[in-house]
């Protein structure tokens, strides 16, 4: 586990310096501190047990713009990229995402095995005032207002779902589009959404400009509206949000769901022949 130590000594060091490069009330606050003492008796040798969480923290940047920028470690990070993604109220959604795409674009381009999250608040301070800038509303007609007369469900298969500011994202999003559906955290990863075509289209828009190490649309569906329908009457969930079935080490690192569980509440919202398509073999539920 000597690569494992390495890594997350790094990330402590990273944190000291941004700790000492934004020591003000609020400008650099750790979504769990328990977190990051679990870190530090991992890599001082107290305990022989991996750290469970990863290293979660915002950044809140006053100048030149407000923006938060949100940061998510994952274990092998500098190896690996972290999640690093930026939220503003002074930005429309479609040049948020804009900013945070191009943020990835730069992580992408950076070398691997280097800290990074100092350049890329960097990066963000010196671009942020671009995006702000062409931050005017579209005068074209928002998916979220648009009655759909065809019904869609996206079936999203992601190599992870793991960061708490992702799994935020998830359910904001649906809820400001009005899709309904569900994501599986762990590993695999799997989000269903379900409305009119052009709010599921958006979603998956939005949900790939994020960073992923893996992530594709498995299998979609689409009905047209006949008349006397409607879109709700051809949902199969109602609302949006996080299902967890038997989770192995939840909360923890490469935490995955009991399938067999799973398959179970595909079945009983008549999605059971998703499965194969999403896991390349036939279902079987946990009690069979």
């Amino acid at each position: 586990m000597a690569d494992l130590t390495s890594a997350l000594e790094l990330q402590l060091s990273e944190i000291e310096l941004l700790t000492s490069m934004f020591p003000g009330q609020g400008e650099l606050v750790l979504d769990d501190p328990a977190s990051l003492a679990d870190v530090r008796q991992y890599v001082d040798g107290q305990t022989d047990a991996p750290p469970a969480a990863r290293l979660e923290f915002t950044v809140n940047l006053k100048e030149p713009q407000q923006v938060s920028i949100q940061c998510s470690f994952p274990h092998e990070y500098p190896e690996a990229l972290p999640d690093i993604s930026v939220w503003t109220s002074s930005m429309t959604r479609q040049s948020q995402s804009q900013l945070n795409l191009e943020l990835s674009q730069y992580l992408q381009s950076l070398p691997r095995g280097e800290l990074c999250v100092n350049s890329a608040l960097e990066w963000v301070q010196d671009n942020a005032s671009r995006f702000l800038e062409s931050a005017s509303p579209s005068k074209g007609t928002s998916p979220a207002n648009v009655a759909s007369r065809t019904f869609a469900r996206y079936w999203i298969y992601s190599h992870h779902i793991q960061s708490k500011f992702k799994r935020r994202d998830l359910n904001e999003w649906a809820g400001k589009l009005g899709v309904t559906g569900f994501y599986l955290p762990g590993k695999p990863g799997i989000i269903c959404v379900e409305g009119g075509r052009e709010r599921c289209e958006e979603y998956w828009k939005w949900v790939r400009e994020l960073n992923w190490k893996k992530i594709s649309l498995r299998h979609h569906e689409e009905t047209e509206v006949a008349e006397g329908q409607t879109v709700d009457s051809l949902r199969k969930f109602q609302g949006f949000g996080e299902k967890v079935f038997g989770a192995h080490n939840f909360h923890g690192r490469n935490f995955h769901m009991d399938l067999g569980e799973f398959y179970q509440f595909l079945k009983e919202h008549q999605c059971e022949t998703i499965y194969a398509i999403l896991f390349g073999v036939e279902g079987k539920s946990t009690d069979s």
